[in-house]
C-alpha cells in the first residue's frame, strides 16, 4: 500500500480553479462538436490537477521493510581477547543471516568512537582495523555516532557489544536520544568471569601530611584473581625504601610498610609496585600517593649569574630557611614540581631564560596553591627582562612598564645593519668563509633586516628618536637620528640598501656612537644586526666605551654560524644577545627588543628609599641604605606600595594574588645597585622578612583531607576541627600538571565534615586546593595531592551488566543470544517518500499539445495517405454526398467558370473559304473579373460556415 504526502500542502488550494474552468466552459457558446468539447475540458482539468500536485510537492510514500543494523563494538582494554573473538563471531553470524536488502554498519569505540564500516549490504565481516583510545570506555560517543550513520528510509537497530564498563560519558543520556528517535538498542553482554590471572594495586593509604623525620605507615590494597606469590615494593620518589615477598589470596590483600621515615619538605610521591608470578596486565601494577612533608621552609632561588644571588642566599641561610639555588633552565615546569617549595625567588632572571611550562605555571603556583613569588630586579629583570604581557606579570604587584607616558624617559634608538655580501643569499658558516652554503631561494637577509627595522620603528613614540646605520666595508647613515620618525620615511630610507662588499662591524658601531653623541635623550640604545665575520677585531673596546658614556648595546646574530664574540660584545655593552638561527625570527626580535627598551627601562641614579606604608617586611628596620638604580614599573591598583623613590616610583610592593602572595623588589641584590645594601648589617633581616612575608600562612586549626579514586569517580573528604562551628562554603580546585583547573563544591555531611565527588581525571599527578570561606573570609586553606596511577579501564570487575540491561529497557531493546536476532524484523512503521513532481510536469507537457490538437486540428483519412486507407470507415455507410461535399462541388464549379472568363481569347485562326464566322456575342452584364472574385469569396465563406456548423 502507498499513500500521498505533500511538501507544500497549502498549495492544494489551486484545485479550486477546476470549478471556475468548468463554469467558464459551459457559459460561452460552443463551436466544437460535443465529443471534442468534452475531451478538451477533461484534458484541461487534468492539466490543472497535475500542475497543482507538482507545485504542492507531491510525494509517493511506500512502506519499507529494509533494515539497517549498526554494531557498536567495544574496543577498550577492559575486554579480554576471548570476549573480542566472541563479538566478532557474533557479528559474522549476523551478517550471514541477514536478508539481501538489509544493511550493516560497524562502529568501534573506546575512549572515542570510530567508523569501521559505513552502512553496506556486504555480508562479509573482514578484519577490524580501527584502533580507538583503549584506556577509556565511552558508550555515549558510540551510541551518538551509531545514530548518525543510519539512512533515513530504513528500519533502524543498534546492537551494543560490550561489557558495559563505562568510565567516561553518559550512556543513559545517549539512550534517551535513541529512544526519542524510535531506535532500539539491543545488547550482547561480553562481561566474563576472569579466566586469566590478574594482579593490581587498587589503592594506597598514606597520610596526606607528615612532619620532617616522622615515621609513617603506608598500606597498599592489592587485588588478585587467584592465590599466588608476589613481590611488593615501596618507593619514595625513585628510591626503594621497602620490599616484601607475600602470598596473595584470591581477592583483596592488605600489605603494610611501617616505620617509613619522612624527610625533606614539600610533596613526596610514595609508590607501591607489585610483581606477581602470574599476571595478564602490567598497566595496573603500580599506584601512588602524595604526602606533604612539613619541614623548614624551602625556597627556590633562581639566578642566571651566581654573583646576583650570593648575598641573598647567604641571608636566607641565616634565617633558617632552606634555600636551593638553580639555573633558570633547571626549574620545574609544572605545579607538582614547584609545590615542594614554599616560595620562588627570581633574581635578575630574563623571561626568555625560563622554560615555557614554568612561565605558565607560576601564576597558578601563587593563586591556587597559596605559595609565594618574589622578583628581585636587575639589568635582566622586570620589563628589561621581557616580562611585559607575560603570565608572570599577571601574578606580580606591578606592571613591567611605566604606563604614564609623560613619565617615561625619552629614548634614542639606533639600528646598525650589516649590508655586506654575507647578508645576500650566500651564507658563510665558518670564520674561514670556506664553506659557503648557497641559499638562492627565499628572502635575502638584508631584506628581512629592512622589514625588521620598519616594524620596530612603528613602536616608537613622539618623544623618541630613531637613527639607522648601514655598513659594509664602510658605514653610512641612510636615516639620520630623527625625533618622532615617520614610518614611511624610514621605509624609503632603507629600501635602496643592497648587500655588497666586505664586513667592517667597527665602522658601523663608531658611526652609531657618533650619532648618539649628538642626541639629548635619557636612554640611548644601539641594536646591531650582523653575522660578525670581518676585519677590525672583536670591537670590545667600543662596547665598553659606549657603556661608559651611557649607551647600551644589544646584538642580534644573523643566522647560524655567526661569530662567537658577539655574545660577549652584548654583555659588555649592557644589552641583550639574540642568536637568530632562523633569519625569519629577526623582525620579531627587533619588535621585542624595541618594546623592552621603550616601555621597560632602567633608572640608574642614587636614591634614598622613602617609607610609604608599614609592612612586616620592614618591621624593626628604622633606616635603609642608599640605592644606585632600579627597574621602572607601574603599581597595580590593588597592590600595596611599601618603599618608593622620591617621584613615587615603586621600589618595594606587595600583593595578595588569589591564595598566595607576591613581592616586587625593584632594585637588585648585587653590588651594581645595592652595593650598600648587601654590606648593610640589616640585610639578612630584610631578606628574611621579605621572603618570609610571601610564605604560605598556615592556620592553627587541624585540617584533614582524604582523596580516594573509586573507579570512574574520585571522592574528596575534608574534616576540620571542632573550633570552626560555622557552616563553610568549601570549594576544591583540581589542578593538573598543565595548569588546567576543575572546581568542585563540597557539601556538608556532618559537623566539620565535607564531601564531594567528581569524574576521575586522566592518569597523572594533581594538586587539590581546598578553601573554606565564611562571610567572605578564608578560614580554611589546604593543599593536597592526588595521583591517578592508571585508567579505571584497568581495574578489576569492570563489567556492568546492569547498565546494559537499563540501556535495552530504556529503548525497547533486547538482550541477544544469536547473531540472527540482530536482523529480526522490527514492528515500527518506516516508509520511504519519493517525490513525483518532475514526472507530473512531464505529463503536463505531454497533455498540453493533445489539448491544442483536439481543439484546432481536423484530419481526414486522405490526409494520412496510404496509412489512412487502412483505417476502418466509421459506420460503413454508403458514400452519400453530404451538404458539405455538395457545397464544395458548387464552389469548385464557380471557380472553374471564373477562370475561363478571365482567360485571354485564343488567337484567331485563318478563315477557310468554306468556313462560316459566327457572330461575336457581347459579354454578359456584370461579369468583370472583380465581380467574379467577390462571388468566389462569398461562396468560400458560406462553405466554411456550413462546415463549422456540421461539425
Amino acid at each position: 500500500m502507498f499513500r500521498l504526502s505533500f511538501i507544500y500542502p497549502e498549495m492544494l488550494w489551486l484545485i479550486a480553479l477546476l470549478p471556475a474552468l468548468w463554469a467558464l466552459a459551459f457559459s460561452i457558446p460552443r463551436r466544437l462538436p460535443a465529443w471534442r468539447f468534452a475531451s478538451s475540458l477533461a484534458l484541461r482539468s487534468a492539466l490543472i490537477l497535475v500542475l497543482t500536485l507538482a507545485i504542492a510537492g507531491v510525494q509517493l510514500v511506500r512502506p519499507v521493510n529494509q533494515l539497517t543494523t549498526v554494531f557498536l563494538l567495544d574496543g577498550s582494554d577492559s575486554l579480554s581477547a576471548s570476549a573480542r573473538a566472541q563479538a566478532e563471531s557474533f557479528m559474522q553470524e549476523a551478517l550471514q543471516s541477514k536478508d539481501e536488502d538489509d544493511q550493516a554498519a560497524i562502529v568501534v569505540f573506546g575512549g572515542n568512537a570510530l567508523v569501521e564500516r559505513a552502512p553496506s549490504a556486504n555480508d562479509l565481516l573482514g578484519r577490524i582495523s580501527s584502533v580507538p583510545i583503549a584506556t577509556r570506555t565511552n558508550l555515549e560517543d558510540a551510541i551518538q555516532l551509531g545514530l548518525a550513520l543510519f539512512p533515513a528510509d530504513t528500519q533502524k537497530r543498534l546492537v551494543l557489544l560490550s561489557d558495559g564498563g563505562e568510565n567516561d560519558g553518559s550512556a543513559i543520556e545517549a539512550a534517551r536520544l535513541a529512544a526519542a528517535r524510535g531506535v532500539p538498542i539491543d545488547v550482547l553482554d561480553l562481561a566474563q568471569p576472569g579466566t586469566d590471572a590478574e594482579v593490581l594495586v587498587a589503592r594506597i593509604d598514606a597520610p596526606a601530611r607528615a612532619r620532617d623525620g616522622q615515621n609513617l605507615t603506608v598500606t597498599a590494597s592489592i587485588e588478585s584473581s587467584q592465590a599466588q606469590r608476589a613481590t611488593v615494593r615501596l618507593l619514595v620518589e625513585q628510591t626503594v625504601v621497602g620490599e616484601q615477598t607475600v602470598d596473595l589470596l584470591a581477592g583483596t590483600n592488605q600489605v603494610s610498610f611501617a616505620n617509613i621515615q619522612a624527610s625533606g619538605s614539600g610533596f613526596k610521591r610514595f609508590r607501591v609496585q607489585v610483581e606477581a608470578e602470574r599476571d595478564s596486565r602490567a598497566q595496573n601494577n603500580e599506584a601512588a600517593a602524595l604526602v606533604q612533608i612539613q619541614g623548614p621552609p624551602r625556597v627556590l632561588v633562581v639566578a642566571q649569574q651566581d654573583r646576583d644571588a650570593d648575598a641573598l642566599v647567604a641571608a636566607l641561610a641565616a634565617t633558617q630557611m632552606i634555600a636551593e639555588q638553580i639555573a633558570p633552565s633547571a626549574m620545574p615546569q609544572d605545579l607538582a614540581g614547584l609545590s615542594p617549595y614554599e616560595a620562588v625567588v627570581l633574581v635578575n632572571v630574563p623571561a626568555r631564560s625560563l622554560p615555557v611550562g614554568t612561565m605558565a605555571a607560576l601564576p597558578g603556583y601563587v593563586r591556587d596553591l597559596g605559595k609565594g613569588l618574589v622578583m628581585i630586579g636587575g639589568g635582566d629583570s622586570y620589563g628589561v627582562g621581557g616580562y611585559g604581557r607575560t603570565p608572570v606579570e599577571e601574578a606580580m604587584p606591578v606592571y613591567m612598564d611605566v604606563r604614564d607616558k609623560n613619565e617615561r624617559p625619552d629614548l634614542a634608538l639606533v639600528f646598525v645593519i650589516d649590508k655586506s655580501g654575507s647578508m645576500d643569499a650566500c651564507h658563510c658558516s665558518s670564520p674561514e668563509r670556506s664553506a659557503p652554503q648557497l641559499n638562492l631561494t627565499g628572502e635575502r637577509k638584508v631584506d628581512i633586516a629592512k622589514e625588521a627595522v620598519a616594524q620596530a620603528a612603528a613602536l616608537l613614540g613622539p618623544q623618541d628618536t630613531l637613527g639607522i646605520v648601514a655598513f659594509d666595508s664602510v658605514a653610512s647613515s641612510p636615516f639620520p637620528a630623527t625625533r618622532n620618525p615617520d614610518i614611511n620615511a624610514v621605509i624609503d630610507s632603507v629600501a635602496p640598501l643592497e648587500p655588497r662588499g666586505s664586513t667592517n662591524v667597527r665602522s658601523g658601531l663608531i658611526e652609531a656612537e657618533e650619532m648618539l653623541k649628538g642626541v639629548d635623550a635619557r636612554i640611548k640604545h644601539v641594536v646591531l644586526l650582523t653575522d660578525g665575520w670581518g676585519g677590525g677585531g672583536d670591537q670590545r673596546d667600543i662596547a665598553e666605551r659606549m657603556r661608559s658614556n651611557g649607551m647600551t648595546l644589544s646584538v642580534v646574530a644573523a643566522g647560524g654560524g655567526s661569530a662567537d664574540y658577539l655574545e660577549r660584545l652584548a654583555d659588555l655593552g649592557g644589552g641583550r644577545y639574540y642568536p637568530a638561527q632562523d633569519m625569519a625570527d629577526v623582525p620579531q626580535i627587533f619588535v621585542q627588543e624595541t618594546i623592552t627598551t621603550v616601555g621597560n627601562y632602567i633608572i640608574e641614579r642614587p636614591t634614598s628609599p622613602l617609607l610609604i606604608s608599614d609592612s612586616p617586611i620592614i618591621a624593626g628596620i628604622s633606616s635603609t641604605p642608599q640605592l644606585y638604580g632600579y627597574n621602572g614599573s607601574t603599581l597595580k591598583d590593588t597592590a600595596r606600595l611599601v618603599l618608593a623613590d622620591s617621584d613615587d616610583s615603586p621600589l618595594l610592593a606587595t600583593w595578595q594574588f588569589g591564595l598566595g602572595r607576591s613581592v616586587a623588589w625593584l632594585s637588585d641584590a648585587s653590588p651594581r645597585w645595592g652595593q650598600d645594601w648587601v654590606q648593610w648589617e640589616g640585610f639578612p633581616r630584610f631578606v628574611g622578612q621579605l621572603v618570609g612575608w610571601a610564605l604560605p600562612v598556615r592556620g592553627g586549626q587541624e585540617v584533614t583531607t582524604e582523596l580516594t579514586v573509586l573507579g570512574s569517580e574520585t571522592e574528596l573528604r575534608l574534616t576540620v576541627d571542632e573550633t570552626i562551628q560555622a557552616s563553610l562554603n568549601v570549594t576544591a580546585t583540581l589542578i593538573g600538571g598543565d595548569g588546567a583547573r576543575q572546581e568542585l563544591g563540597l557539601r556538608q555531611v556532618g559537623p566539620g565534615n565535607y564531601q564531594g565527588r567528581l569524574a576521575s581525571p586522566p592518569p597523572g599527578t594533581y594538586l587539590v586546593q581546598i578553601a573554606g570561606v565564611d562571610n567572605d573570609r578564608v578560614v580554611v586553606q589546604e593543599v593536597a595531592g592526588l595521583v591517578v596511577p592508571y585508567s579505571a579501564e584497568y581495574r578489576s570487575n569492570q563489567g556492568n551488566t546492569a547498565l546494559l540491561s537499563e540501556l535495552a529497557a530504556l529503548t525497547a531493546g533486547h538482550s541477544l543470544s544469536t547473531g540472527a536476532e540482530a536482523f529480526a524484523p522490527l514492528q515500527g512503521n518506516v516508509s520511504r517518500a519519493q517525490e513525483i513532481g518532475l514526472p507530473l510536469l512531464i505529463l503536463a507537457l505531454l497533455l498540453l499539445p493533445l489539448d491544442i490538437a483536439l481543439r484546432r486540428v481536423m484530419l481526414r483519412r486522405s490526409d494520412l495517405g496510404s496509412f489512412g486507407a487502412l483505417l476502418p470507415q466509421r459506420g460503413a455507410q454508403p458514400n452519400v454526398a453530404s451538404p458539405a461535399n455538395t457545397t464544395l462541388g458548387r464552389l469548385a464549379g464557380a471557380k472553374q467558370r471564373a477562370n475561363e472568363r478571365m482567360a485571354p481569347p485564343p488567337p484567331p485562326a485563318a478563315p477557310a473559304e468554306s468556313a462560316v464566322v459566327p457572330p461575336t456575342l457581347p459579354p454578359p452584364p456584370h461579369s468583370s473579373p472583380s465581380a467574379s472574385l467577390d462571388r468566389l469569396r462569398e461562396a468560400k465563406e458560406r462553405a466554411r460556415r456550413q462546415i463549422d456548423g456540421d461539425e
